[in-house]
Order: C-alpha cells, then structure tokens, then sequence
C-alpha cells in the first residue's frame, strides 16, 4: 500500500507541475527571471501538497507513522527525479548532471526545497 499510494502521489504532483511547467518556462521566465518565477509556481505546488497529501495517505489507508508517511514520500520522490530527470533529456538534451547542478542557482535552491516538501509532507500532514 505504501508504494501504491506513493506512485499516486507521485502521479498527482508530477501531472500539476507538468500543467504548470510550461506557464513558468514560457510566460513567467521570460518576464520576471527564473527564480521569481519558480517561486510563483512553488505557491500552487506547496497548496497542492498540502491538501493531496493526506487525501492520497487517506486512500490508502496509511497509517500516521514515519514510516508509512515517508515511505509514501519516498516512493513518490524516487518517481519524480526519476520523471524529471527523463523528461529533462528528452525535452532539452539535459542529464542527470542537470540536477545534481541544480543547487548552484537560486531557481534549484527552490526547486530543491520543493523536492524536500514533496517528501515530508505525508508525514508532516500525518493528522489531517
């Protein structure tokens, strides 16, 4: 059940940012840079994980443990850098050295804290 609820986590999450992706690279980027526009977009991410995270555990029938809540986390974390990581090379011909790059610039110091709110937020929403 963990694993499951972790792909569906992962699912949710990865299908909204891949909505929001193309509005921040296209429309925000270019008019306010790429850090602003990270953070514009981290708003309705960070509100998603927020109100999905205990729906997602709630369907599963997670218990409020750290380790049904993280493993959930986890999971989905392990599929999203996975995706992510693809969807980069097949899309702009960027690898893995793209992400582990990531923390040199303020945009993938925020997109990082994201990645850490995407783990924990299962177990930080455990009683919801």
């Amino acid at each position: 059940m963990i694993l499951a609820a972790g792909l569906l986590w992962f699912a949710v999450m990865f299908g909204l940012g891949f909505l929001l992706g193309p509005v921040r690279i296209l429309v925000l980027e270019p008019r306010f840079g790429a850090t602003l526009a990270v953070l514009i977009e981290a708003v309705p991410m960070i509100a998603a994980m927020v109100v999905l995270a205990p729906w997602v555990a709630r369907l599963f029938e997670l218990p409020p443990t750290a380790r049904a809540r993280l493993g959930m986390g986890g999971a989905g974390l392990l599929l999203l850098l996975v995706a992510d990581t693809l969807l980069g090379w097949l899309l702009f011909g960027r690898g893995l050295d793209a992400l582990l790059d990531r923390p040199a610039t303020w945009d993938g110091r925020v997109y990082l804290l994201l990645l850490l709110l995407f783990l924990v937020m299962p177990w930080l929403r455990r009683h919801a």
